[in-house]
């Protein structure tokens, strides 16, 4: 009886062995293109208060023409 457990264990263990799972990650041979096709539509606004207003009109009109 003994010998039976220890021969259905040995059995037990190759039966367990023989079925581990291969894993393999592999790369593609070519590269991964992405396709994007964006349009960027932005406005700006700007607001100025009287004084600084007043501040750049008065250094606009300081500097020489070109």
């Amino acid at each position: 009886m003994k010998h039976l457990a220890t021969l259905l264990f040995a059995n037990f263990c190759l039966f367990l062995s023989a079925c581990t799972p291969k894993i393999q990650l592999e790369t593609p041979e070519e590269g991964i293109t992405i396709n994007m096709h964006v349009v960027v539509d932005h406005r700006i606004a700007v607001q100025v208060d009287e004084k600084s207003r007043a501040v750049i009109q008065i250094t606009d009109q300081n500097e020489p023409q070109k």
